[in-house]
């Protein structure tokens, strides 16, 4: 069984992690990962396991770093990263790997783990905060490490993925009436929603809302149905491409033992 840690800042963050990865694996991986994932329940839980953190939860909270520090009694070095400060987040980063390696060296399982952090308005910053931190860790850890730099959050990532239903009249107004609005298509650009007030019009959170009329199922089903062909072909600029490419070329060989098949073939 594969075992794979994830952090990650929400129980709804972590849900559409878990979905795209095996999205990735089922499409990705050989044909017989595909069989057990799309199989019974059972089968594909002795395939891959999430692991919980203990607290109740199926993802650790990059919020609670510090108290699973503390629980771990691990002290987590300050310095700079191969003689250069930190940049944003790359502290953070540090503290998740010396936690996960920590499980292992007391005898735990971990295969990857995939850590993933809304870029907000720090991007560029952050996503070189979090290479700092991955690299110094890759040296020192037995497992795979996979990044997620949702930019400018999760939501993009989600927009990336809505395509109104051909028979329903409302989504395709809705989509309409949102790109007369910004002046472009939300789901295709959704890097350009950078808006961190929820209720501003550029939003990532509000648009998502009014698109999906905040059904959560609807929501759900713009990563679960949704082609990695679409998802790839919209998330270049928002960093979904980036983290399925990388959660292909990490976690598909160390999961099944073969190579990545190539992506899917754009329409």
């Amino acid at each position: 069984m594969a075992r794979l840690l994830v952090f990650c800042e929400s129980p709804v963050d972590f849900e559409t992690i878990q979905g795209l990865v095996e999205c990735v694996l089922r499409e990705r991986g050989p044909d017989w990962v595909k069989e057990l994932l799309e199989g019974p329940h059972d089968a594909a839980q002795e395939f891959r396991d999430w692991m919980p953190d203990g607290e109740g939860r199926t993802y650790f909270d990059l919020h609670k770093l510090s108290a699973y520090a503390s629980r771990h009694r691990i002290r987590v070095p300050q310095g700079h990263f191969s003689g250069q400060p930190g940049e944003p987040g790359a502290l953070m980063g540090r503290t998740a790997f010396l936690i996960a390696r920590e499980l292992t060296l007391n005898g735990t399982e971990v295969d990857a783990v995939i850590l993933v952090w809304d870029m907000d308005d720090q991007g560029k910053e952050r996503r070189m905060g979090l290479a700092q931190a991955s690299t110094e860790a890759r040296a020192l850890v037995p497992f795979s490490i996979v990044l997620g730099c949702p930019d400018p959050m999760r939501e993009a990532w989600v927009l990336a993925g809505f395509e109104p239903e051909p028979e329903n009249e409302a989504e395709q107004a809705r989509l309409a009436t949102m790109r007369q609005e910004l002046g472009f298509n939300p789901c295709e650009e959704a890097h350009r929603l950078a808006a961190k007030k929820e209720h501003a019009k550029r939003s990532p959170k509000r648009v998502l809302e009014v698109l999906t009329a905040g059904d959560r199922a609807r929501e759900v089903r713009c990563w679960t149905e949704t082609s990695l062909v679409r998802l790839r072909a919209r998330g270049r600029q928002s960093g979904l491409t980036a983290f399925l490419d990388e959660a292909a070329e990490s976690l598909v060989p160390r999961l099944s033992g073969a190579p990545p098949k190539p992506p899917p073939e754009q329409d």
